[in-house]
């Protein structure tokens, strides 16, 4: 074999071994991230039930984590988990300070998705302090009134919402405002109607009665919003989505926001909390927490 046919022959089983090198990585089973519980503890809970908390998501093996912040720091940091759910007792730290920093956590895990369980002995005061900072999230997050309930209840409420945390996101309002919206690839802009809206989604009707929505379109929105924002976030709100639903004739779309940003992400809040309090009964609003699954 001549010298070029040994080099052609050598750099040739160089790119087989580097080619099976990556297909077998390809091919090999990413490693899971560790799924968290987040249980951040102040007066309300005895230290016989935190322990006995731990003991039951510690016997649970590898299926998941236990973390225990000290400080609300420390709750902060933990956002760069993967977390399953979290618990949390409102004496932990101020309730404005702990339900501010859950609204942050729950921007920043929009895409997940973050339940809470919260644990009171003033639900009164809990549930008003939440309808005024969390009002939009309260589809994936539930209370304990802690008065007057013993260990056992405790421990079932805990193992209730480790069980039901993948419920919907985020709950949807039924509302009716007028958007323009776009399929992506066109130049034309149609006429449309949010009648529901969530964190995550919106139901879009189109105002051309031939118009027929297909699955997986991706669409881009824009909404008025003057009568939200404050005028220097400008008058506009664009978000893009995709077609998940679409009803049996065609006309309407559920569709996912996608590729939302941290800051859409804030102003998404603040547009969903608006409309539910304009277009949510009061009964709506003064029950705004959700009760746990039966």
């Amino acid at each position: 074999m001549s010298e070029a046919e040994k080099k052609d022959s050598g750099e040739s089983k160089e790119a087989a071994d580097t080619a099976g090198g990556v297909a077998d990585y390809l091919a090999t089973p990413k490693k899971k991230q560790k799924s968290y519980v987040i249980m951040a503890t102040g007066g309300n809970v005895s230290e016989q039930d935190v322990s006995a908390i731990a003991k039951y998501i510690q016997g649970l093996g590898k299926q998941y984590m236990l973390a225990r912040p000290k400080t609300p720091e420390e709750l902060a940091r933990q956002i760069s988990r993967q977390i399953h759910l979290m618990i949390l007792d409102d004496s932990f730290a101020s309730r404005e300070r702990l339900l501010k920093l859950v609204r942050f956590m729950k921007e920043k895990k929009a895409a997940d998705g973050l339940p809470v369980l919260f644990l009171t002995r003033e639900a009164s005061a809990m549930t008003a302090a939440y309808r005024q900072e969390l009002f939009a999230h309260q589809e994936n997050d539930d209370y304990l009134d802690m008065k007057g309930i013993g260990s056992v209840e405790l421990l079932a409420r805990v193992k209730q919402s480790l069980e039901f945390r993948n419920r919907r996101r985020s709950r949807r309002f039924k509302v009716s405002v007028p958007v323009t919206f776009q399929f992506l690839g066109e130049d034309l802009w149609r006429k449309g109607k949010l009648v529901d809206v969530s964190l995550h989604g919106a139901l879009l009707t189109s105002s051309e009665n031939d118009l027929t929505f297909n699955l997986k379109s991706q669409i881009r929105l824009q909404v008025p919003v003057s009568e939200f924002f404050d005028p220097s976030e400008g008058e506009i709100f664009r978000l893009s989505g995709t077609v998940r639903r679409i009803s049996i004739t065609g006309a309407s779309a559920g569709l996912s926001f996608e590729h939302v940003t941290e800051r859409q992400m804030t102003l998404l809040t603040t547009f969903v909390t608006e409309l539910a309090a304009k277009y949510a009964t009061s009964h709506e609003i003064n029950n705004a927490i959700i009760t746990a699954p039966e």
